[in-house]
């Protein structure tokens, strides 16, 4: 069996086709599929992008499917401070200072901090770039103190974390990260009432004040650059009075 021939197999298993479903998704015949499988046939690019899209695979995997095919990489990856992604920089850099004196950061696919604005320091402290939200806030207790519905927001992390592993089954960081919030909520009863994948807004504990807020993500609509695919920007709101009060008081 090829490098692609093993790696379309697992696709095809891990999203529970039959050769025969995933050729009449991709306008193909299982008898192609089939030999695609064991290298009897290689692919084409076409053909390659063709499989993903059925298969639903993320824009760095299509890249490695791609790659296990002895093809180039269709979608290109750099640092988010490469010279090519500085437009896109650029455009981060502006709307986090303009969600100013309210707390924005950028993460990665895997939670870590890559940018954030000046009124983070409020809700996280300093030498918050670099952290991981999902390992601070499911393994430090200090910092799970500081959110008062704590279990409300440790279960929708997980849900989003097993989201983002179907997108991702291979991600063995993601997996990690998942198997760390499924021990950290392993005690603690879900939510009452509520699916998981409902909204949850975290309450922080700032002294003997509750900062109540709203949490809205953004992302870059339809990249087709795998560094900016990844990147979820968290724009955080005060969710009444109190906590608008507490942003634009700290700010001055």
């Amino acid at each position: 069996m090829s490098p692609f021939g093993a790696r379309l197999r697992q696709w095809r298993e891990i999203r529970g086709l039959s050769q025969l479903s995933l050729a009449t998704r991709a306008s193909s015949t299982p008898r192609h599929i089939s030999f695609l499988e064991t290298g009897r046939s290689r692919p084409s690019r076409e053909m390659v992008l063709r499989l993903a899209d059925v298969l639903d695979v993320s824009l760095r995997d299509r890249n490695q499917l791609l790659q296990a095919a002895g093809i180039a990489p269709a979608y290109p990856e750099a640092a988010l401070q490469a010279p090519e992604l500085e437009p896109f920089r650029r455009a981060i850099d502006a709307l986090l200072t303009a969600h100013q004196p309210f707390p924005a950061l950028v993460l990665d696919g895997h939670a870590q901090v890559i940018a954030a604005n000046r009124a983070c320091t409020m809700l996280f402290g300093g030498d918050l770039t670099g952290t991981n939200m999902i390992e601070r806030y499911l393994t430090d207790p200090a910092a799970r103190d500081a959110i008062v519905n704590w279990p409300d927001i440790a279960w929708a992390a997980l849900a989003r974390l097993r989201k983002q592993l179907h997108q991702a089954p291979l991600d063995e960081q993601l997996r990690s990260l998942v198997g760390l919030a499924e021990a950290a909520v392993a005690d603690l009863p879900p939510p009452a009432g509520a699916e998981h994948s409902l909204v949850a807004c975290p309450w922080f504990r700032a002294g003997d004040t509750i900062i109540r807020t709203i949490v809205v993500a953004a992302r870059f609509d339809t990249a087709i650059e795998v560094t900016l695919d990844e990147l979820r920007i968290e724009l955080i709101y005060p969710q009444d009075a109190t906590a608008e009060q507490f942003f634009r008081r700290h700010a001055q």
